[in-house]
C-alpha cells in the first residue's frame, strides 16, 4: 500500500506532496514539514492508496 502526504485545502481540494511506501514514514514526513517552518494554518493529511508508486 502507498501513503501520501497531501494538502487539504478550505474549499476541500487535496494535492500530493510526498508518497511513501509505509505510513510511519509518511506520518514523520508532516513532522518534517512542521520542522521546516511550513504554514500551521494548512491541514496536511495521510491518506492510503492502493495504486504503485510510479517509477
Amino acid at each position: 500500500m502507498v501513503w501520501q502526504i497531501r494538502v487539504q485545502y478550505a474549499n476541500g481540494n487535496e494535492r500530493v506532496i510526498w508518497s511513501f511506501r509505509n505510513r510511519e514514514s509518511a506520518l514523520k514526513g508532516i513532522d518534517v514539514l512542521y520542522s521546516q517552518g511550513y504554514p500551521m494554518h494548512m491541514a496536511y493529511v495521510v491518506r492510503s492508496v492502493d495504486a504503485p508508486i510510479a517509477a
